[in-house]
């Protein structure tokens, strides 16, 4: 059997001469709605408050409508790309990865390869949301335990078009019973990476009034380290998946 340092290893391996292109990808995939990279442990208005420092002499209020203008635009444009095309994304993300692992080439278009299925994406989506709440209604703790059990429906549901979404999401907690804790412990393994990832942000908090630019410059690194290490969970998962569906015989 398998451990998270086996999973991490495959998924160094398969990223060996590919590191450029997967996080291209996870970039990419990330701007769509297919991928959360996360928090780099910086509040989310940091940035404005940076910006309006150098904007002392004007009208203040002025400034703050425009800067929160922009924000509730952004937002709102963000949420409709991820429910619109988010799920297919997700779908062709899984893809991508599946290849990375199985060794084949690997193209940033295979973020795309998945846009025909656009219903499927969204349905997914939709149906994994719904279910987490309602199951975090009877405590949160049921409700994480239910997205570990969900956590392999984009990877059935990418390989497998014939199938619908509730059947791949099904045919997940079928195969992640008794695998969950598994899975647990391969994400926890990253977590002094996540740490580690959030010291340049933390840094730029701390010493926001030194500057501008060196506060941007460590944001940016902090953001690049998340966005790699994410690129690293992401094939690390999948080489979980591969693993697992190969002794699960639900799917044919």
């Amino acid at each position: 059997m398998k451990y998270a340092t086996d999973f991490r290893y495959i998924a160094r391996e398969s990223l060996r001469g590919n590191w450029l292109i997967a996080t291209l990808t996870a970039l990419m995939a990330s701007l769509i709605g297919a991928l959360d990279i996360g928090s780099d442990g910086i509040p989310s208005d940091v940035t404005e408050r940076i910006n309006l420092s150098e904007y002392f002499s004007v009208d203040i209020i002025a400034v703050i409508k425009k800067v929160l203008i922009v924000i509730l635009v952004f937002t709102v444009v963000q949420f409709i790309i991820t429910l619109v095309i988010g799920g297919a994304g997700k779908l062709g993300h899984a893809r991508f990865n599946l290849n990375l692992i199985d060794g084949k080439k690997v193209l940033p278009a295979d973020l795309f390869s998945q846009f025909h299925r656009l219903k499927d994406g969204f349905l997914m989506n939709v149906l994994m949301t719904v279910y987490i709440i309602l199951w975090s209604l009877l405590f949160i703790i049921p409700g994480v335990i239910k997205s570990y059990s969900y956590a392999m429906t984009p990877y059935v549901l990418s390989e497998h078009p014939e199938y619908n979404p509730n059947y791949a999401i099904a045919l997940s907690s079928e195969m992640m019973d008794g695998q969950k804790f598994r899975l647990f412990c391969l994400d926890f393994s990253f977590f002094g990476w996540s740490l580690l990832c959030m010291v340049p942000s933390m840094i730029a908090v701390v010493y926001m009034m030194k500057g501008n630019f060196l506060l941007m410059s460590l944001i940016l690194v902090s953001r690049i380290a998340r966005l790699i290490l994410c690129t690293y969970k992401e094939a690390a998962q999948a080489a979980f998946y591969r693993e697992i569906s190969k002794g699960y015989n639900g799917i044919t």
